[in-house]
């Protein structure tokens, strides 16, 4: 766990105005109700059926280090064998009009500091099944959430070229598509690809030498509900089973060494190159200072195609040397999961991936080089 043994209070008030984020006005003692409908894909009501409660992390938990990772927790925790962070989720269950109700505090729908968390309900239709997840926020003591609605997103696929159906209109507004790989061991979320046009194919190489699945997520503004604020629902097919073709890519089990800035620290084992994709590495700190980014060392000079990041944030730089002295950028990009191409051609042995504005990139969970 990180610890900041404090934050200045002009700081904190200006990354929640950057952010968005609120303050609630529920005082943190008194009740708060959640309740709403389960519909499946027909709009018929689900009976009997699991729901689940969850808060996500906000700034003032990721500042002081209190965070969950919740991962894809709408379809973990609906899992018979769930990890024991979905302990951390709240249960219901519909009745025969699809109905469910929570009781929390008001304390639970907020943040450390004070801010308006936001609250997920997620409804699922069975392990491996389609699952809805609508995001929202408590702004009073009486929360109607609108319909959660099961989805038939009819994902198909051939390899790893994956087909589905855009979502009915009672699904929510302007809807965004993207394409998951799910790892067939943890079953979390590997990679997420922005799609469109009802077609996306999957570069290979992404899926490295790991089985798993695919899946096809969308995400809508949901109208209706009462004392909600703007809400979002976040729709996931059915997931369907894929098989790995492209092997370990050439930086599997290579050193590497932490990066401050542009220091590289000393090169050992290697926790982001060890083949697991989604477990955060948590480099050492580097004698200079926060651990901005890593570098591996390939073992020899070769061609450099693809750089494949896991679990890094905000803006990256892909930089390459021979020798391990001077770098060059080949490439940039942002995203918790993003393939960067070199611009032209490009031949290394050291490959450094590192943070551009000087973020903490000691948990990133892989760093692939093909």
């Amino acid at each position: 766990m990180r610890r900041v043994r404090a934050v200045p209070v002009l700081l904190t008030t200006l990354a929640l105005a950057a952010t968005g984020c609120s303050f609630s006005s529920v005082d943190p003692h008194t009740t708060v109700h959640v309740s709403g409908r389960a519909l499946d894909a027909a709009g018929r009501p689900l009976d009997g059926t699991k729901v689940l409660l969850f808060k996500e992390a906000d700034l003032g938990e990721v500042v002081f280090g209190t965070a969950l990772v919740l991962g894809s927790l709408s379809t973990i925790c609906l899992l018979p064998d769930a990890p024991g962070i979905c302990e951390k989720a709240r249960h219901a269950t519909t009745d025969a009009a699809g109905r469910y109700r929570f009781t929390l505090k008001g304390e639970d729908t907020q943040g450390s500091l004070g801010t308006e968390a936001t609250l997920d309900v997620v409804v699922g239709g069975g392990p491996g099944g389609s699952s809805t997840t609508v995001g929202f926020h408590a702004k009073d003591t009486e929360v109607e959430v609108p319909d959660v609605r099961l989805a038939d997103l009819a994902a198909r696929h051939a390899g790893l070229t994956v087909t589905w159906k855009p979502l009915p209109r009672a699904a929510g507004r302007e809807p965004s598509y993207a394409v998951q790989l799910y790892d067939g061991r943890t079953r979390s979320a590997v990679w997420s690809q922005p799609a469109r046009g009802g077609r996306a194919t999957l570069d290979p190489r992404v899926l490295e030498d790991s089985h798993g699945a695919v899946a096809v997520g969308a995400t809508a503004e949901l109208p209706g509900g009462r004392n909600t604020g703007t809400v979002h629902a976040s729709y996931l097919s059915r997931r369907l089973p894929v098989t790995a073709t492209a092997g370990a890519p050439p930086s599997r089990g290579k050193t590497c060494a932490p990066v401050a800035g542009t220091s590289v620290g000393r090169f050992a084992a290697c926790p982001v190159t060890d083949g697991d994709l989604d477990r955060p590495g948590r480099l050492p700190s580097s004698k200079d200072g926060v651990t901005t980014g890593v570098v591996v060392d390939l073992g020899r000079v070769r061609r450099i195609d693809l750089v494949v990041a896991r679990g890094y944030a905000g803006q990256l730089l892909v930089e390459v040397s021979s020798d391990g002295r001077t770098y060059r950028t080949v490439a940039t990009g942002s995203g918790r999961t993003v393939a960067l191409e070199p611009k032209g051609p490009a031949s290394a042995r050291y490959v450094r991936l590192r943070s551009a504005t000087g973020l903490d990139e000691s948990l990133g969970a892989e760093l692939s080089i093909w």
